[in-house]
């Protein structure tokens, strides 16, 4: 085989034309456009880095909002249970002292019962004995009759007294 070295250098020459017309038009803007992807890309995953950094600052703000939050509501669940012991513990002392104070009118009344009746029972006596000193007055009696009035006299008496003062007794029990 022959070489004919005027074509080969020919070849060469068109193939470095071709190289220098390829990578002034179709090279620069090729590589150019592969450079603006490259950027592109990396400006990507910049904004996927940046996104996700913000994400993991805005978990940590609301993990210790809800902290806070949780801290703020056991606080207040506190104060409410101890506002609630503080409102029994006033109802129980109001009721305790309005106890008290039904338990010393109750004692005051019982008290003006029993005077009341005292007085009563030391009105009739005084009566019984007018009625008694008014019978033995009017009529003249001998020492036996006479010790027969007293006896029914005492009797009647005793009946009376045990009468009235089981009259004062059921009011105080009362």
């Amino acid at each position: 085989m022959n070489l004919i070295w005027s074509q080969v250098v020919t070849q060469i020459v068109g193939f470095l034309i071709a190289l220098l017309i390829l990578k002034k038009y179709a090279w620069g803007p090729v590589l150019a456009l592969l450079e603006e992807r490259r950027q592109k890309i990396q400006a990507e995953f910049d904004k996927i880095e940046s996104t996700r950094q913000e994400v993991a600052s805005l978990k940590g703000e609301v993990e210790t909002q809800l902290r806070n939050m949780e801290a703020q509501a056991r606080t207040r669940i506190q104060e409410a249970v101890q506002e609630g012991q503080r409102v029994a513990a006033e109802i129980t002392e109001k009721a305790r002292s309005e106890s008290r104070e039904l338990v010393e009118r109750a004692k005051d009344e019982i008290a003006r019962d029993r005077d009341k009746a005292r007085v009563e029972l030391r009105n009739e006596m005084v009566q019984m004995v007018v009625i008694a000193t008014e019978r033995v007055v009017s009529e003249r009696m001998d020492e036996a009759k006479h010790k027969e009035r007293i006896a029914s006299f005492i009797d009647s008496l005793t009946s009376v007294n045990a009468g009235a003062s089981g009259d004062a007794r059921g009011k105080g029990a009362r």
